[in-house]
C-alpha cells in the first residue's frame, strides 16, 4: 500500500469513527411501574437520544419482594443487570451482602455528579463505611390528603382554602369526628390483609413520640408502639374509616369523594391530579404534611428511589459502564422536574429551589416541611421496602385496626415472627 492510499485510509477512519464506534449497552432493571414507570421511560429515552456513547435498555419487573429477589439471585450468578432502581431503605441488607458496587469518586467527577447538590440526609442514607452505594433520585414520604368540599363543610378549612393546622392526636380525632357528623367517612388508609400503610403510619407515629422501633437487632419500641397502635385502632372502632379496604378500594374511596381525608404516599399525586382535572367528577383536593401527632413532632416515614450498580459474582462493572451509569444520573437530576410531576421530592436539592417546582400544583404544599422530617427505616437485611419486617407487620397489624386482634396481641406477635429472623445473619 503506498503513503497516499494508507493516508486516505487513516483520514477515513478518522472522519468515520464517531459514526462506526459502537454504542456501551447498560442492562437497567427497574421497579418503577405506572406513572413512575412512564415518566422514567421518558427520562431513559431522553438520555439515550441525548448522547452516542451509551444506550440503556430497561427490564420492568414486579415491584417488591419479587425484583428484589430476582436482583439478589442474578446477580450472586453474574447474570444480573449493570444498574437498578432499588430503595435507599434496602443498602444496609444489600451492603451487609456485598450485593453493590461502591461508586467511585472518578466516576462522579467524570460525569459533573456533584453530591454536594443531593439533600445531605439522602447522601448520608447511600454512603456505608464512607463508600457511597447509590445515586439517590428522589423522597416519597407518608402525606395527608383532604378533600376540600367535605372538611368544609366539617369547618375544617381556614380562609386561603387550606387544611387548618392539625399539630396533635387529639386534634385531628376531632377533625374527624367534625366530618362524621356531615355524613362522609372521615379516612381512607387501606386496612386488608397484607396492607404496608399501618406499618409506615405507626412506625412514623413511633418516631414522633422519640423513640425508636429497633436498636442492635432488637425490638425496642415500648409504650410508643402501644400507644401509635391505640390511635389507629381507635379510628376504626370509632367509626371513622372503612374497615378491611385493600390498596385500590381505600383510593377509590377517596378519588369518588366518600371520604375527607387519605393518609398514603406522595405516589398517589398522579391520580389526584388527574381527579381533579376530570370535567365531569372533578374533585377539589388539597395535601398536606402528615400531621405531628405526637409531642408537636412533624416525624414522617419515607424512603427514596436510587440508581444502583449490582455487584455481579465474577463480573464487576467497568470503569466505563460505571462512568455511562452515574452520566445517566447526572442526567435525571437535570431533569428532576420531569421526575417530581409523580409526587416524588427530587433528591437533586437546586431543582427543589426552582420558581418552576414551586409552581408545581400540590407538591410544592409538603414538600419543604416534609424533606425536613423524613425518616428511613431501621438498618437491616431484613428492613426496607417490601422486606421481611414490613411483610411481617402486614400480617397482624391489619387486624388490630379493624378489631380482629387486640392491638398489644397484635404486637407480640409481630415481635414474636420478626423476632425469629432478625438475629440470622444478613441474606
Amino acid at each position: 500500500m503506498n503513503k497516499s492510499k494508507l493516508w486516505l485510509l487513516l483520514a477515513m477512519g478518522t472522519i468515520l469513527s464517531p459514526i462506526v464506534m459502537a454504542q456501551t449497552t447498560l442492562q437497567y432493571w427497574t421497579l418503577l411501574n405506572g406513572g413512575d414507570g412512564a415518566r422514567m421511560k421518558n427520562l431513559v429515552e431522553g438520555f439515550n437520544t441525548s448522547q452516542d456513547e451509551y444506550k440503556i435498555e430497561t427490564t420492568v419487573l414486579n415491584w417488591g419482594e419479587p425484583f428484589y429477589t430476582k436482583l439478589k439471585t442474578a446477580t450472586s450468578l453474574g447474570s444480573g443487570p449493570d444498574m437498578a432502581t432499588i430503595h435507599l431503605s434496602k443498602i444496609s441488607g444489600f451492603t451487609q451482602t456485598n450485593g453493590l458496587e461502591p461508586i467511585t469518586i472518578t466516576a462522579l467527577k467524570g460525569a459533573n455528579y456533584d453530591p454536594n447538590k443531593i439533600f445531605p440526609l439522602l447522601w448520608q442514607q447511600s454512603t456505608v463505611a464512607g463508600k457511597n452505594y447509590a445515586l439517590p433520585i428522589d423522597t416519597h414520604a407518608l402525606v395527608l390528603y383532604y378533600n376540600k368540599d367535605i372538611v368544609r363543610k366539617a369547618g375544617l378549612l381556614d380562609e386561603q382554602g387550606k387544611l387548618k393546622p392539625i399539630d396533635s392526636l387529639e386534634q385531628f380525632n376531632a377533625a374527624l369526628e367534625s366530618v362524621k357528623q356531615t355524613g362522609a367517612v372521615g379516612l381512607s388508609m387501606e386496612t386488608s390483609p397484607m396492607s404496608y400503610m399501618p406499618y409506615r403510619l405507626w412506625s412514623s407515629m413511633i418516631r414522633q413520640q422519640g423513640a425508636q422501633t429497633i436498636q442492635n437487632n432488637q425490638f425496642v419500641f415500648g409504650e410508643a408502639g402501644k400507644k401509635a397502635m391505640d390511635a389507629m385502632a381507635n379510628w376504626y372502632s370509632k367509626g371513622y374509616a372503612t374497615k378491611g379496604l385493600d390498596y385500590s378500594s381505600s383510593t377509590t374511596e377517596f378519588l369518588t369523594g366518600h371520604s375527607a381525608f387519605m393518609l398514603n404516599g406522595v405516589w398517589e399525586i398522579p391520580s389526584v391530579m388527574d381527579k381533579m382535572s376530570n370535567k365531569q367528577q372533578a374533585l377539589d383536593i388539597g395535601v398536606a404534611p402528615l400531621p405531628a401527632f405526637f409531642n408537636g413532632n412533624p416525624a414522617v416515614w419515607a424512603d427514596s428511589h436510587a440508581i444502583a450498580i449490582p455487584n455481579n459474582k465474577g463480573k464487576p462493572i467497568t470503569a466505563e459502564k460505571m462512568l455511562g451509569i452515574v452520566k445517566f444520573a447526572t442526567y435525571v437530576n437535570q431533569h428532576a422536574l420531569t421526575w417530581a410531576e409523580g409526587g416524588h421530592i427530587p433528591a437533586f436539592e437546586p431543582a427543589v429551589n426552582t420558581e418552576a417546582f414551586k409552581a408545581m400544583p400540590l407538591v410544592n404544599d409538603y414538600a419543604t416541611a416534609t424533606a425536613s422530617h423524613i425518616v428511613y427505616e431501621p438498618d437491616g437485611w431484613y428492613s426496607g421496602a417490601a422486606g421481611p419486617l414490613q411483610a411481617t407487620a402486614s400480617k397482624y397489624f391489619p387486624a388490630a385496626l379493624t378489631g380482629q386482634l387486640a392491638t398489644e396481641k397484635a404486637l407480640q406477635m409481630f415481635e414474636r415472627d420478626a423476632g425469629k429472623f432478625m438475629n440470622r445473619p444478613a441474606r
